[in-house]
């Protein structure tokens, strides 16, 4: 399955008084992107959800190596790395859309529940899910 990236200009309100992005700002980007991610390979969150699953973050870390600034576009490329029908890990790598730098490196971790928070299996209960997830392992992207 090849997918295009989740791009996007920085807006003024996500930058400092220099003009930097806060750090904040890149784990919600990722959320973002996790989002356009799920939609693009077939599996949007709003139907896992309907489903009575939920994918709450466990752990997110992330590697800042060159600051976006304000008037930069990035584009986040996201990739399935770990995932066993009870937790999965996304990894992430976002650029600066015009000079092609990577700007960060991260990786969210999360694990399917009920709508009570209480962790499952998604491999017994949601076959047809479960294999999605499977398939979303295979992604590539199109520059």
């Amino acid at each position: 399955m090849n997918i295009s990236p989740y791009c996007r200009n920085i807006y003024y309100y996500e930058t400092d008084r220099m003009d930097v992005v806060s750090h904040t700002n890149y784990i919600r980007w990722m959320e973002e992107a996790r989002i356009d991610f799920m939609k693009k390979t077939g599996i949007p969150y709003h139907e896992i959800e309907k489903s009575g699953f939920m994918l709450p973050v466990l752990e997110v870390e992330c590697k800042y190596k060159k600051s976006l600034t304000y008037g930069d576009s990035f584009c986040i490329y996201s990739k399935i790395t770990e995932y066993n029908g009870f937790k999965m890990s996304i990894y992430y790598e976002i650029y600066n859309k015009e000079t092609n730098e990577l700007c960060a490196a991260a990786k969210s971790s999360h694990c399917f529940t009920d709508k009570n928070m209480k962790p499952l299996r998604i491999t017994k209960k949601a076959p047809e899910l479960h294999e999605a997830f499977i398939d979303a392992m295979n992604v590539t992207f199109s520059k």
